[in-house]
């Protein structure tokens, strides 16, 4: 039965309207605000499905939340600048600090110019001067991580199976960022090649709870790494391709349906949506097992305009 109106009460008599406060704050209402039922659980013969912290009524205001999600990440991307503005060149930087010489610089440059004129194999410029030997990857390294303001980190003591829930293994391979360590369970540290990719570690942290400290690490410890981690069992991942945007909304929404989890969260990295179920609650927070949770990764082909997409 729907919360009955307070409006219809004589004034002055507020001991309904105590009462339905006091149900309302133990019983969760639906979280969609254009809800037109303003059920409660208690009246709502369902428990889950969750999204984000809230519930939702029925099937119909899960979308409503879904489509909400979609549209915050939708305009959070667009206004997300680029990561690697306004960093000085790691060419700069490197004869600066005295790791090699002007006219290693402008060999290596030069070499990478012809390369790519003859349709050769490039590669970033730290690459070419270590192929070239001029270079150590320790030196490479300290360098990017004072080109990015951001720690070396190591791969001592990497055990993929403690973090295997932090990201999925297509991600991890698709944007080069690999979960290295949660030590205490309140902090993960997410190590990238060369590049530190700040939608990737704020994406982890909101999904995960985590406070998350990105860093550089040498490109072979860290491929070796890596190698363990995408072939470590982790959650249990899906795929999505949607022609547009509201096909996105439909389909997450009947995949929540689905999997009823007790909560779901959806964050995007660049092209693709990252949504998480969880299907239990995990006491004190910290990284899931592969097995308490389940993801799905979204990308969408044409994003039309009007009333084929989502607008505000």
């Amino acid at each position: 039965m729907p919360v009955v109106e307070l409006d219809s009460r004589k004034p002055g008599d507020d001991a309904p309207k105590t009462i339905a406060a006091r149900m309302g704050s133990l019983f969760p209402r639906c979280a969609n605000p254009g809800c037109a039922t303003g059920w409660i659980r208690l009246w709502r013969n369902r428990s889950v499905p969750g999204f984000e912290g809230g519930w939702a009524c029925s099937a119909e205001c899960m979308e409503d939340l879904v489509a909400t999600a979609v549209r915050r990440e939708m305009d959070g991307s667009d206004r997300m600048p680029s990561p690697w503005s306004h960093r000085v060149p790691v060419g700069l930087m490197l004869v600066e600090q005295g790791k090699i010489t002007p006219a290693q610089l402008h060999a290596a440059l030069a070499d990478q110019r012809r390369a790519a004129e003859n349709g050769g194999e490039t590669a970033r410029l730290g690459e070419w001067l270590l192929r070239s030997g001029v270079l150590s990857e320790p030196a490479l390294t300290r360098v990017l991580s004072s080109q990015w303001n951001c720690p070396v980190l190591t791969m001592d003591g990497f055990q993929p199976a403690e973090v295997a829930g932090a990201l999925p293994i297509f991600l991890s391979e698709a944007f080069g960022a690999v979960p290295v360590g949660s030590p205490g369970g309140r902090m993960l540290y997410v190590a990238f090649f060369g590049r530190v990719d700040r939608s990737v570690s704020y994406a982890v942290e909101r999904i995960t709870g985590l406070r998350v400290a990105a860093g550089i690490a040498g490109d072979s410890a860290l491929r070796a790494a890596q190698e363990l981690y995408l072939a470590t069992e982790g959650p249990q991942v899906r795929f999505l391709e949607a022609p547009d945007s509201w096909s996105l909304v439909r389909a997450i929404a009947r995949r929540i349906e689905a999997v009823r989890p007790v909560n779901a969260r959806l964050v995007r990295i660049h092209d693709y949506y990252w949504l998480r179920f969880w299907r239990r609650w995990i006491p004190g927070g910290g990284l899931p097992s592969p097995d308490d949770v389940e993801d799905l990764v979204a990308s969408v082909g044409i994003r039309p305009e009007g009333k084929d997409g989502i607008s505000g």
